[in-house]
């Protein structure tokens, strides 16, 4: 047999070695590619949490503010009907923050595209029936929530006060 010295081409060796370099190459990739997409949902479903729960408490202290008399957490003059009326905040089956008026009609603080992926507003606590308390001696309310993903998993939870400016005023 003759041995071909001068040829130029690449062994079978070298073939398997170049293939499996590349193999391991993709591999890596693919795991890293993983981990950075599954990085960059994770900061986007707390940053979304975070945006979520920081317009809540603008809204939901925005209407207790001002508010007029307040009976068993019925609230004079929150919400959306035109005759004055008013109405106690709960959050919906659904998760989202609504308030109730004595027609039993249901209107949502925030529109539905305010709650992405998922996102769901929780009382804290366990045997809550509410999530906001009101003190008649200070005109303070005080607001409770948490912020949980489809999964049911706590990512947020606030409490706050709101004093009342118009405690005075019927």
């Amino acid at each position: 047999m003759k041995k071909l010295r001068g040829s130029r081409g690449v062994t079978l060796t070298e073939t398997l070695c170049t293939v499996l370099i590349v193999l391991l190459i993709s591999a890596m990739l693919a795991v890293g590619v993983r981990f950075a997409v599954r990085t960059y949902r994770e900061s986007m479903e707390l940053s979304e949490t975070e945006l979520l729960c920081s317009t809540l408490t603008a809204a939901i202290s925005d209407k207790l503010r001002y508010s007029g008399e307040v009976g068993q957490m019925f609230i004079q003059g929150v919400g959306t009907t035109d005759s004055g009326g008013g109405g106690s905040f709960a959050i919906s089956d659904d998760g989202e923050v609504v308030i109730q008026t004595t027609d039993s009609e249901e209107f949502r603080l925030l529109g539905s595209a305010s709650y992405p992926q998922g996102l769901r507003v929780r009382t804290t606590g366990t045997g809550e029936t509410g999530f906001i308390s009101y003190s008649a001696e200070t005109g303070i309310f005080t607001v409770s929530f948490a912020i949980a993903d489809a999964q049911g998993n706590i990512l947020k939870e606030t409490c706050f006060n709101v004093k009342r400016i118009n405690a005075g005023k019927k």
